[in-house]
């Protein structure tokens, strides 16, 4: 059984692949207001690093610590593999929900319009949280250790990430944005406490 979820977790992988590959078609011929392409490559350099390291961890130096042991390790399959549906059916529906706006570099195209609700009512940054438990969720499926070393690395490129993106949301859409931070948690989607007045 672990088998089967670890096959479908890649397939879940490869689907979000997927439905991402279509973002330059979608988005062909559209203007940027402002492009932190340069920023975006270093952060994605970032990313790819520590997915080498992760490989090379993994692949070469047959790094085969696990979080739990053997006899436990379907359940934790389980648990991960739900992780990682999950986070697969968030970033898809965010990628999905975002459509034209969508954007591989960090910035904003002319005539952008702030999405506020879907998967954007739940975090800020509801791709990279559902990138982040996916990683998680493979660290469970797979039982390793250097696997949820990786999704806790993660965190740091895709928080950076969100710091560089977010001023220039704000500077575009002003007190709407800023209305928006207040309500929707960054990454985590937290309960946020009421504020009376």
């Amino acid at each position: 059984m672990t088998d089967a979820l670890r096959f479908a977790c890649l397939v879940l992988f490869g689907l979000l692949v997927l439905v991402v590959l279509d973002a330059p078609l979608r988005t062909f011929g559209q203007r940027y207001v402002v492009n932190r392409l340069r920023e975006r490559l270093l952060l994605l350099a970032v990313e790819m690093g520590l997915v080498g390291v992760w490989a090379i961890a993994v692949f070469l130096l047959h790094w085969d610590f696990r979080l739990v042991p053997g006899g436990s390790e379907g359940a934790l399959a389980i648990a991960g593999a739900v992780l990682v549906f999950l986070g697969a059916a968030l970033a898809s529906w965010a990628r999905l929900r975002l459509g034209r706006w969508f954007t591989g570099t960090l910035g904003v195209k002319v005539g952008h319009e702030l999405v506020s609700n879907g998967p954007y009512a739940i975090t800020r940054h509801p791709m990279y949280t559902g990138l982040l438990t996916m990683a998680l969720g493979a660290a469970l499926v797979w039982n390793r250790v250097p696997t949820l070393l990786l999704a806790v690395l993660l965190v740091v490129p895709f928080h950076l990430q969100a710091r560089i993106e977010e001023p220039l949301l704000e500077s575009h859409f002003g007190e709407a944005y800023r209305e928006y931070r207040r309500r929707v948690p960054r990454l985590l989607p937290w309960p946020r406490p009421r504020r009376t007045s």
